[in-house]
């Protein structure tokens, strides 16, 4: 093995990365709205659970996860029906969310173990965990030490591009204080949410 080569993948992960983490996405929608309505330290067990779900998933993908989706297709089809399914309520529920200081005072931000189990349909992270199990890791002796480098990258990565969304939305949120426009940013945050539903389909691409 060339412990070079093996770094020498590091930009490449960087770059791919970021691109992957800092676009609109179910992840970074939902981060957006939890900054706006909670603040940045009530948000981190939810951003600190995606980080710790996609993790789990990014080893499983490098076992063998994938491969199982080509062996069973149905079951991916039922995680793809059960992603519609949960991504439509919670475009539900942000809709439908009132500002923090009126009469939805009582509500919480996702936490821990809402952000860790929604990677498991979340479309977009099964897209991006398929590209960095394949087409960024190297062949024979390197692939685990790669494979390691990109889960490594990736999670730093992704944790500094959650922590620009939910800060965005911090920083919306002096821009809201009026309770029609708090009300058209969920809505708006609630059809950006449901418009990431395609994203669960065509997801069938990536891991085909």
């Amino acid at each position: 093995m060339n412990t070079v080569n093996v770094f020498e993948l590091a930009p490449a992960l960087i770059l791919f990365c970021f691109a992957a983490s800092i676009t609109p996405g179910p992840n970074n929608i939902l981060l957006t709205h939890s900054g706006t309505h909670f603040g940045v330290t009530k948000t981190l067990p939810h951003l600190l659970g995606i980080r710790v779900g996609m993790t789990i998933m990014h080893l499983a993908m490098l076992l063998g996860l994938g491969k199982l989706f080509l062996i069973q297709p149905k079951l991916h089809f039922f995680l793809q029906l059960c992603a519609s399914g949960y991504i439509l309520y919670l475009a539900y529920k942000v809709a439908s969310s009132s500002q923090v200081k009126g009469v939805n005072a009582q509500a919480r931000p996702l936490n821990f173990f809402q952000g860790m189990f929604f990677q498991l349909i979340n479309p977009k992270s099964y897209a991006v965990l398929m590209a960095l199990c394949t087409a960024l890791t190297l062949p024979g002796s390197a692939y685990w030490p790669s494979a390691i480098l990109g889960v490594v990258i990736f999670n730093l990565v992704a944790a500094c591009s959650g922590l620009f969304w939910v800060n965005f939305g911090k920083y919306m949120r002096q821009f809201l204080n009026k309770p029609n426009t708090f009300k058209r940013f969920n809505w708006a945050m609630s059809l950006f949410l449901a418009a990431s539903i395609p994203l669960v389909f065509l997801s069938d691409a990536n891991i085909q």
